[in-house]
């Protein structure tokens, strides 16, 4: 799911990304890169990446350069290795402020290192290993919350085990245990239409719910600093938050 923001992040800019011509400090590190995918070099593309690199949940993410390499068909196929070694230096290659360096609109993020920090690309056999994913994850959840048409995210907290889910038109669900069950277990929390917030244009995000006087808010990490979690789960009572806790474990 991460990486999908980066495409909102293109959406939301207001200006045009002529505006951030890549300068010439930053050209060195993508020359090597093309030149990394000319030469279909698994070793040095594996290289080329900052990890984790995150998939569309629930592909899980590539964690380092050995997953990279045996999943390499799966996450770069002919189609987007054509489009990574015909670009042109000077008019494919943006840099939007401190955000990172984009491709084509947003297809393939780089920061200024020449690291892939996000790809906007699903390959055929990576849509079916999601497809067959989704369709596991179903069989495995409560039968009261295994309907659903995509699913967002499933993480954990030090406390609570929490996943969102794409209930269809914008209707977002959000479904919590406590951490010592399993999401086979019947939920102990269900919450539907929930609203998606982005905050600026970094495609960093928040999903709020509504529960009487409580707010439950999940908010995502996209683009932080190196020590920045996945994510945070916080509850309010009217204005008063009474709850704040990290995201541990991103379930990918």
């Amino acid at each position: 799911m991460k990486f999908l923001y980066y495409t909102g992040l293109f959406l939301s800019l207001m200006f045009s990304a002529n505006s951030f011509a890549l300068e010439q400090q930053y050209q060195q590190p993508i020359v090597d890169l093309i030149k990394a995918f000319k030469n279909h070099d698994k070793a040095a593309i594996s290289s080329h990446i900052r990890y984790p690199l995150s998939r569309t949940y629930p592909v899980p993410d590539i964690n380092n350069e050995a997953e990279l390499v045996e999943r390499f068909d799966d996450v770069f196929d002919e189609t987007l290795i054509k489009q990574i070694v015909d670009s042109n230096i000077d008019t494919d290659w943006d840099k939007v402020g401190w955000r990172g360096i984009m491709l084509n609109s947003g297809v393939v993020w780089v920061d200024t290192d020449g690291k892939i920090i996000g790809i906007n690309y699903q390959t055929a056999k990576e849509q079916l290993q999601a497809k067959n994913l989704i369709a596991a994850d179903k069989q495995a959840l409560h039968p009261s919350i295994n309907t659903f048409v995509e699913p967002i995210l499933d993480w954990q907290t030090a406390k609570y085990r929490i996943r969102i889910d794409d209930l269809g038109d914008g209707n977002f669900r959000y479904v919590s245990w406590s951490i010592d069950k399993k999401t086979s277990d019947k939920p102990d929390i269900v919450l539907l239409k929930g609203e998606i917030e982005f905050e600026g244009s970094g495609g960093n995000h928040s999903y709020t719910f509504k529960n009487g006087r409580y707010s439950y808010i999940l908010q995502v990490t996209v683009i932080g600093c190196d020590t920045s979690p996945p994510g945070w789960l916080e509850v309010y009572k009217d204005d008063k938050r009474i709850l704040s806790q990290d995201i541990i474990n991103t379930g990918s």
